[in-house]
């Protein structure tokens, strides 16, 4: 048994309590000091944690990131803060150097976003990664995933030439002569993947355990994770079991599984797995899809053509019929589904499937749309309507600010990320951070969605500050929303008697702290299945 006295421990909008007792994995009791102290034997007494007035919070609970691709990342170059094309050209050059890479090795990461170049606001093409070699491969994806640039050595080590045509959707890039610039987009960069160097299971369980540290840190508790993708569904899926068996899961994981490739349900369906399959730690959830791009790199699917190029509309992955097909196969087979859709069009197609899926019927399996940036009232109330869930990334605002009204122009940009009328209208609303494309760090994600802009951009010129959500909100996304959105909010997502024991203490009040400081916030212990899986020299956790 563990007490814990003297907290401002948050149950929900505008109510705290000051103690709770927890015995084994579970909350047994939350209330006042002296009722959590009554009747307590000498050797409970023990026990007691004095809180010394922290904040307590639920859990947090990522509800879409890609946690294994997290745990790669992190070995690799790191070009996220890279802001010119010359930056990244000798960061590349230097890494080369350094490492004495040869012919026969591939230089891969992840992050460019040649938004916030200061030099040449580009994508990178192979003349630009040229000049930092051409004899050793080079491949950089762009923060987002849906973009990758290649260099020639790497053009002709993944045997990519004019003639060759993506199967997964998605484009190999040519210049007016007709010659590859380098650049590919959406599914054809599976051309690369499929064939770049694999690491060892034993590597990618190390990865695993040590970025699970890093998440109980940031006070993640709880995370649905999209890795398992076509055909590596198994061999994913085992990773985490395995380490399920070996006790070494700090986080609980709902597993979302990734089609690229439609010719894998059917196997997949076929298969011994089930929706909702596994345990409290890791189980199977839902099937995930893609319908288009991402902003930055104008591919988001739109109804009507980018501001900034009215040629462009972005790009779709697939047909409506295709799109109804595959998620009518999902639901036949009892999955929910999960749709990846930031332009308004991509948007619209998702809720044309759900609903000649559904014809009329509750939405029981909680289908979900993720992203939901480019909106509009239309597509907002039809959500709403039908009750879709969604999943969205404030901390997105963070890139985005300075893009959206250059990309979709003011009208569009005024109806757009609207999580405020999101949530107003009742629609379940939970937080993610679609880590690797930024960091998992939830404060940073609660910061944007409270304030309305980007992290460094204090107290100035804030997004659209009408669609600003309250603090009791934000957390409530990041926590009972998560968990709704797997079927467990009897189980978790709040501090109540009877629910898991995750929870986590802040060394700030989250709740009176000034926003632009909430960024800031650290994590002084953190709680899973009643057990401290971390905490710093100021946790006074006995």
């Amino acid at each position: 048994m563990k007490v814990f006295i003297n907290g401002k421990i948050y149950l929900e909008r505008d109510s705290f309590a000051e103690a709770m007792i927890v015995e084994g994995n579970r909350i047994i009791k939350v209330g006042t000091n002296d009722a959590c102290l009554q009747g307590l034997t000498e050797a409970a007494r023990e026990s007691v944690t004095d809180l010394k007035g922290k904040t307590v919070l639920p859990g947090l609970n990522d509800s879409h990131l890609h946690f294994l691709m997290t745990a790669e990342y992190l070995s690799l170059l790191p070009i996220t803060d890279v802001t010119s094309m010359n930056e990244l050209i000798k960061r590349c050059r230097d890494y080369i150097k350094k490492n004495k890479l040869t012919a026969d090795d591939v230089l891969y990461t992840e992050g460019w976003n040649h938004t916030t170049f200061t030099d040449e606001k580009r994508m990178p093409d192979r003349s630009d990664l040229d000049q930092a070699s051409t004899e050793v491969p080079i491949v950089l994806v762009r923060v987002d995933r849906h973009v990758m640039s290649l260099n020639t050595a790497a053009l002709d080590h993944f045997n990519i030439t004019v003639e060759t045509r993506p199967s997964t959707g998605g484009e190999i890039k040519k210049d007016d002569a007709g010659q590859l610039t380098g650049i590919l987009t959406e599914g054809a960069v599976d051309l690369v993947k499929a064939k770049l160097p694999k690491k060892s299971r034993e590597e990618k369980k190390e990865l695993l355990v040590d970025t699970m540290a890093l998440a109980n840190k940031k006070g993640l508790t709880s995370m649905h994770t999209n890795d398992a993708k076509d055909e590596t569904i198994e061999e994913t899926l085992s990773l985490y079991k395995e380490l399920e068996d070996e006790d070494r899961l700090s986080i609980r994981f709902y597993q979302q599984v990734w089609f690229n490739n439609g010719k894998y349900l059917s196997d997949f369906f076929n298969s011994d797995y089930t929706f909702q399959q596994g345990s409290a730690w890791n189980k199977i959830g839902p099937v995930k899809f893609f319908i288009d791009g991402t902003l930055g790199a104008r591919t988001a699917a739109l109804r009507k053509p980018y501001t900034d190029d009215p040629a462009a509309f972005g790009i779709v992955t697939k047909t409506q019929e295709k799109l109804t097909e595959e998620v009518t196969l999902a639901v036949e087979n009892g999955y929910q589904v999960i749709i990846h859709g930031i332009g308004d069009r991509g948007i619209e197609m998702i809720l044309n499937a759900y609903d000649n899926t559904l014809n009329g019927q509750p939405n029981t399996l909680r289908l979900g749309i993720n992203h939901m940036q480019i909106t509009g009232h239309d597509l907002i109330d039809r959500v709403a309507e039908k009750d879709y869930l969604t999943y969205v990334q404030p901390i997105f605002l963070d890139d985005d600010i300075p893009i959206i009204r250059e990309c979709v122009g003011n009208e569009r940009a005024e109806t757009s990320y609207l999580f405020k009328t999101m949530h107003d209208k009742g629609i379940h609303q939970s937080f993610s951070s679609d880590a690797p494309v930024v960091s998992f760090d939830p404060f940073y994600n609660i910061q944007c969605a409270v304030t309305r802009n980007r992290l460094e951009s204090t107290g100035k010129d804030p997004y659209l500050p009408e669609e600003a959500m309250d603090i009791c909100a934000a957390i409530d996304a990041y926590t009972y929303e998560s968990a709704y959105a797997s079927f467990e909010e009897t189980e978790k997502g709040r501090i109540r008697e009877g629910y898991l024991a995750d929870f986590i203490v802040l060394d700030k009040d989250i709740f009176t702290c000034d926003l632009d400081d909430i960024k800031t916030t650290n994590v002084l212990a953190t709680f899973v299945d009643g057990k401290c899986v971390y905490k710093t020299g100021e946790a006074n956790e006995k």
